[in-house]
């Protein structure tokens, strides 16, 4: 066996995976897969959804499969629980005719809520091509006339997704937009942006809306404006106490390998909606 001498003399890139295989064993061993799982089911049935969660994902891989996208690998890029919630919720009795997206990235999230939702109509929000920020953010300065391109294309596809390119900020001087049945928040995530796009979006909500937010820290060390930060749960959390909204909140994640972190997503309904 290997002693606290000899592991110092390795190379720090191999110290490094050592003890990050013990933590992920550790944390394995405080929160182990089944009740993880059984915690997740257990929120479906809060969210008022069917918790038949494998008949779900079975339904999306078929939807993935037709649009000649890979099937569901929750380490595969941008797949993550919120997909599997969109398939449940297609699945249900809520009716759903106006759906609202905030943070189009590369349109397959919209090409899935189009699918999923054939007769509603999808508004989804990203900021105009020449925007600095959209530049800047997630490496799409180097090969930004490629990704527009792939983007319009699947854009295009789908009748009844309409493409507004505008600040998310600015939803409260579109007048034109009616209130929405399912809102899907990922934008960015920190101060003051999802802050707003939440306040923003709660003016959106009917009684039955449900608004769903991605990347919910619960907690986080580092906070920056864009990728990872606390300030949408503190929202949400304000916006609860304030009796406004009830949260629930889903592992975006439930893999062996994201077990550890505190990242989920968020699904909301008006508190007057509540029992």
């Amino acid at each position: 066996m290997m002693n606290y001498k000899q592991l110092f003399r390795l190379p720090f890139d191999v110290v490094k995976r050592i003890t990050s295989y013990i933590i992920k064993e550790i944390n394995e061993y405080r929160y182990p897969y089944k009740k993880r799982y059984k915690k997740l089911i257990a929120n479906y049935k809060l969210c008022g959804l069917d918790q038949t969660r494998e008949i779900h994902l079975s339904y999306l891989n078929s939807l993935l499969k037709e649009l000649g996208f890979p099937l569901y690998d929750e380490s595969n890029g941008m797949y993550s629980e919120h997909l599997i919630i969109f398939a449940a919720i297609a699945s249900s009795n809520f009716k759903i005719k106006n759906i609202l997206e905030i943070g189009t990235y590369d349109a397959k999230t919209s090409m899935i809520l189009a699918t999923l939702f054939p007769e509603s109509t999808i508004r989804t929000i990203d900021l105009e091509d020449d925007n600095p920020l959209f530049l800047q953010t997630y490496d799409r300065n180097e090969n930004v006339d490629k990704f527009i391109r792939l983007r319009n294309k699947l854009i295009k596809k789908k009748n009844n997704i309409k493409f507004i390119q505008s600040n998310s900020l600015r939803i409260t001087l579109m007048e034109q937009l009616p209130k929405q049945d399912l809102i899907w928040v990922d934008g960015a995530h920190g101060y003051p942006v999802v802050t707003s796009d939440i306040t923003n979006c709660i003016s959106l909500m009917h009684e039955n809306t449900i608004l769903m937010c991605d990347d919910i820290w619960k907690k986080s060390r580092n906070n920056d404006s864009i990728y990872k930060s606390n300030a949408g749960f503190q929202t949400l959390e304000a916006f609860s106490k304030a009796r406004v909204i009830k949260n629930i909140y889903l592992r975006k994640r439930i893999g062996k390998k994201f077990n550890g972190n505190y990242k989920f997503i968020s699904f909301s309904r008006l508190k007057n909606n509540q029992k």
